[in-house]
């Protein structure tokens, strides 16, 4: 039951969100390792959100979880991307849970190994991050990951901006949630996320600067800014001045803004701007997203960890490691299982309508997860579980869900190519 309603949060959040909006074009992505940009062969960057590192919850047992292995799946996503060709990688926030000095420390020393491998790392804040490590203390730990190498930072969050090859990285702060913790002198009375004024007249100044020296610019944030549910009150997602700042990047042209926050991949788009949601890390299918810069525009493509092909070079011995897909399938299974099992103890089914309704929850979620949903939307309607699953999902969450997911299914969750606004 606590699996179910901790899998059910990013459930209860995509039940507000709207559709995407506007189809992008898809193309496949050569495997090609990087060159820098904005040579000929493009810029390889990897995007990965929602760590959550805790060494403090890594006890093994039969009920273990994919989070009882963030040690393991942090070290396999940096091994990966450097496999794939990555030259840097962007961490969109909430690297630790609760923001412990100890939990910080432990990621940094991840992180040098990475750089030390040939892989270059920024990252940003998200609200587990802040407390009680303030705002400062941050930085420090993190000077080796984009706050030392910065051409510029906002005097009033932890926002920063780098410029290498041709490029613009503008790491935007949006975790104002944790004001409390951010050692200003006079804090704003914020109560949840927001981006202040001040910073926003810092990125313009950033955007301008970009416009003048003819820079491609990626930008980057922990919270969300296109999808509905971001711009309600009380929503608990809600973002303080985030239209204001997606309006500004659709002025000057900025195709993508990459994000996390949700535990989902997703893509949004709205007037010229897209949105580009990276799923968390320690749930199926522990998955990143890789991006590809060229002279010609952005092409984006999920990628799922090779956790099987890290532990094998790392000599692991867990046999969870060594098989970790089949694992996460078998998890994935258990999960629709179980929920199907407690849905019907109000909406019963027959012992083989269970079965089949479970068989079309993995289904679907399976073909999310793949990006594949559009693709096989005939099909899944046509299962024997169809039907079952819904009248045994009436009343609950996962029902309106699943069938808003179907109904809705797009394309761009498998990869998309996205041209440079000119």
């Amino acid at each position: 039951m606590k699996k179910a309603l901790l899998l059910l949060l990013p459930v209860l959040a995509l039940l507000a969100i709207t559709g995407c909006q506007k189809k992008l074009a898809r193309s496949e992505t050569p495997d090609t390792a990087a060159t820098p940009f904005p040579a000929k062969n493009g810029l390889r960057i990897a995007v990965a959100s929602d760590l959550h590192l805790n060494p403090d919850d890594t006890k093994k047992g039969k009920e273990a979880t994919a989070v009882q292995y963030n040690m393991e799946l942090v070290d396999a996503l940096l091994w990966d991307a450097k496999q794939q060709g990555a030259e840097m990688i962007l961490l969109t926030g909430d690297l630790v849970n609760g923001g412990r000095y100890a939990r910080h420390a432990t990621l940094a020393a991840k992180l040098k190994q990475a750089e030390d491998s040939g892989l270059d790392v920024y990252v940003l804040p998200g609200n587990h991050d802040l407390a009680p490590v303030t705002q400062t203390e941050f930085a420090a730990f993190y000077a080796y990951f984009g706050y030392g190498e910065a051409f510029s930072r906002d005097t009033t969050s932890l926002s920063y901006c780098v410029i290498r090859d041709g490029l613009m990285l503008l790491m935007m702060d949006t975790a104002g949630y944790s004001i409390g913790a951010i050692d200003l002198t006079d804090p704003p009375g914020h109560e949840e996320a927001f981006l202040s004024e001040e910073t926003l007249q810092w990125a313009e100044e950033m955007l301008k600067k970009a416009e003048e020296d003819d820079l491609r610019v990626l930008c980057a944030g922990h919270y969300n800014l296109l999808p509905e549910i971001s711009r309600r009150h009380n929503s608990g997602y809600y973002v303080e001045n985030g239209p204001s700042f997606a309006s500004l990047l659709q002025s000057y042209g900025v195709p993508l803004y990459l994000s996390g926050h949700m535990h989902l991949r997703a893509v949004y788009r709205e007037e010229g701007l897209t949105e580009l949601l990276t799923e968390y890390l320690l749930s199926y299918p522990t998955g990143y997203s890789m991006l590809d810069l060229t002279d010609e525009g952005i092409q984006y493509r999920p990628r799922r960890i090779d956790v099987e092909a890290w532990a094998a070079q790392a000599g692991e011995s867990d046999p969870v490691l060594l098989r970790f897909s089949a694992w996460q399938q078998e998890e994935l299974r258990a999960y629709s299982k179980s929920n199907v099992a407690y849905m019907a103890e109000r909406n019963p089914l027959s012992r083989r309508e269970k079965k089949e309704a479970a068989e079309f929850f993995y289904a679907v979620m399976n073909a999310y997860w793949e990006g594949s949903l559009k693709e096989k939307r005939e099909a899944l309607e046509s299962m024997p579980g169809y039907e079952p699953f819904f009248r045994c999902a009436e009343g609950y969450a996962y029902g309106t869900w699943l069938k808003e997911l179907i109904e809705t299914a797009v394309p761009e969750l498998g990869g998309f190519t996205l041209p440079w606004c000119s």
